[in-house]
């Protein structure tokens, strides 16, 4: 899923290149054996490797080529590193010193000393770093600049090991997890709901060469304290490519995703209507670009993407990128993060926390331990940031480190990780729990409009301010069946929630988060008092359901019901005989597919009724509400 760009990779293709030459021998079949064994280590499948380059090693024990290619398998095995360290140190030990200087010689060295790293052996590795910098020539600057960065790195974690962060690490559970990798945890605000991508075996993945399947989004619900059975989302499954979840809005009603296939790694969005999520739709251009996007965070109200992207123009490989939503609801211009965040090397995985104002995000720059690091700064009010700060060891080592889903609580948060104990096999989800800060308490409030009668909340907003200022602290949007909403806000302070839109006259209501509010002292949120909505303008103003059906033989509204997506167009309706014809409306896609739509509604509650209709009818369990404006956006041109 991650891309990489850094100066030195352990990944060198020479080490594994079938032009690597054995020593002479006139046995065929370790030539065989070893080519079969590059074959699988070129693919990532190193568990079959190994045991080929051993029987391989067996007949050649002081063959350099062999014993390299076993530690470049182990050092990216999982559990390897001291196999690895073994095979290159026994290498370095047969290479002669003339031959320390050369391709194959410094390769053997770097990657011994980075054996030793991930092994958590700084100064052994320190040790070799410093005896490359003397047998390597003086106008290799490149080499040497790489080996000094090295060197930091070995300097950060010992800093960082001798003053560890406490933790506290909960599994989520078997319902959860698998014997595969499970990794990229997502959860609301209100942690009811878990969202995660997994390589396991199901009838909606493929193996692939690594002995895993192709990854693909699961969700499960909390139930009482412990987890449900996580399921497929089926909704949002292609089966060509690999699915990754990369963020879930604050109100779990907005999934972003990334999608990986012939045409790059791509951004999408889903949005769930209470019961179904809806087909992914491609984000725009200027987020996505002819290049990779990989991931995305959405601030709590929804008004700022933060994204990562290698396009040109950046500070270096993958750059967080910042946006904001405009008010006609378009997404403005993307500005880099560069130059307090992003740096030469690669950034990833940004997750805002939901208090809006700190930045959880992965780095291979500023003071990392060794690769990925996971950091967070805070956004200051002129839109700047604060000096990137590493979250330490033991939450970052000397490994790739992704992924740090904060939740509203300031202490504690989600990560996937194969080291903890307790791991079901591959990686697993965990909880973690870290040092309590004593500012900056969080509120997860719950609440619903009110008018004392049905309405559809479409067209209504939710401002709140801090008291006695102008400033927005944020705007919400209610569900537009329910008037049901959720703001995240500090603690000790009172704010004002304003409430206006179409129909109804502007209303202010005040509300004080106390202390006992906060997310440390409920157990995930805290429900107010239906906030009753007045001054409701007369039904004459308002679309109806009678006068919205008028025109659905025509795109005329804002909501649709998509209800099939097909390779070939329908030659007639008879299959949905039971349904209104003259509702039905195709859309022949960019994608080649044809998509079929019922109706066209003003509001979101008469969509979400025309919806469990059209499910009955046809017995389509995955039909789901959606804008006319994305079907026009993937329309095909005529």
């Amino acid at each position: 899923m991650m891309a990489k760009s850094s100066l030195f990779s352990i990944f060198i293709a020479l080490l594994i290149s079938t032009q690597c030459i054995l020593a002479q021998t006139d046995k065929s079949t370790v030539s065989k054996l070893f080519n079969r064994a590059v074959s699988y280590s070129e693919k990532g499948d190193f568990e079959r490797a190994i045991p080929l380059f051993k029987r391989v090693a067996e007949k050649e024990p002081e063959n350099i080529n062999v014993l390299y290619n076993l530690g470049h398998c182990y050092l990216n095995d999982k559990g390897g590193h001291d196999s690895a360290l073994v095979y290159f140190a026994k290498a370095v030990e047969i290479l002669k010193p003339e031959n320390y200087n050369t391709e194959v010689g410094v390769d053997l060295h770097l990657s011994m000393a980075k054996s030793m790293q991930m092994l958590y052996q700084y100064n052994e590795a320190l040790s070799v770093y410093q005896k490359i910098l003397g047998f390597i020539d003086q106008d290799q600057t490149e080499l040497r600049a790489m080996i000094d960065r090295e060197i930091t790195i070995c300097h950060n974690g010992i800093s960082f090991m001798e003053h560890p962060v406490k933790l506290e690490v909960q599994n989520l559970g078997a319902t959860v997890n698998s014997s595969y990798d499970d990794h990229s945890p997502l959860v609301s605000a209100d942690e009811s709901i878990v969202i995660f991508t997994s390589r396991r075996k199901s009838s909606y993945s493929q193996m692939l060469p690594d002995g895993q399947y192709s990854e693909k989004i699961y969700a499960a619900k909390k139930e009482g304290d412990t987890w449900g059975q996580a399921e497929v989302v089926k909704e949002v499954v292609k089966r060509d490519s690999h699915e990754a979840a990369v963020c879930l809005s604050a109100d779990g009603t907005e999934l972003y995703l990334l999608r990986s296939d012939f045409d790059g790694q791509r951004l999408y969005v889903s949005e769930f209507d209470g019961d179904t999520w809806s087909e992914p739709f491609l984000l725009p251009e200027g987020i996505n670009s002819r290049f990779n996007e990989t991931h995305a965070s959405i601030n709590a109200d929804k008004s700022i993407l933060f994204f990562t992207s290698d396009r040109k123009g950046g500070a270096g490989g993958l750059d967080i990128y910042m946006v904001r939503k405009l008010p006609n609801g378009k997404w403005g211009t993307p500005r880099n993060l560069s130059p307090e965040i992003n740096t030469p090397y690669d950034e990833e995985t940004p997750m805002i926390h939901p208090n809006g104002k700190t930045l959880f995000f992965s780095s291979e720059g500023h003071n990392t331990m060794g690769k990925f690091d996971i950091f967070y700064s805070q956004m200051n009010a002129d839109s700047s940031w604060s000096e990137p700060v590493n979250m330490g060891y033991p939450i970052n080592t000397p490994d790739d480190d992704f992924f740090f889903v904060p939740s509203a609580a300031q202490n504690r948060a989600y990560m996937a990780s194969a080291r903890f104990d307790g791991v079901n096999g591959g990686s697993d989800l965990f909880m973690i729990a870290y040092e309590e800060p004593l500012t900056d308490r969080l509120a997860v409030v719950k609440g619903k409009l009110n008018v004392g009668k049905d309405f559809a909340w479409d067209n209504v907003l939710i401002h709140v301010k801090e008291k006695g200022t102008d400033a927005i602290i944020g705007e919400y949007r209610p569900n537009p069946v329910s008037g049901k909403y959720m703001f995240i806000l500090e603690a000790d302070k009172t704010y004002d929630v304003v409430v206006e839109g179409k129909d109804i006259e502007k209303t202010t209501s005040s509300l004080a988060v106390t202390r006992d509010m906060t997310y440390l002292n409920q157990s995930q949120s805290v429900e107010i008092d239906d906030l009753m909505v007045t001054g409701l303008v007369a039904e004459k103003n308002a679309d109806t359901k009678e006068n919205a059906e008028q025109n659905t033989a025509m795109a005329t509204g804002k909501y649709t019901v998509q209800f099939v997506t097909l390779k070939k167009p329908l030659k007639n309706y008879n299959r949905y005989k039971n349904l209104d014809d003259s509702k039905i409306m195709p859309y022949k896609c960019t994608d080649g597919n044809y998509r079929y739509v019922y109706g066209s509604y003003n509001t979101f509650k008469e969509a979400k009724e025309s919806k469990q209709e059209v499910a009955k009818i046809t017995g389509y369990d995955d039909a789901f509400v959606r804008y006319f404006w994305q079907l026009e956006k993937m329309k095909a041109k005529e």
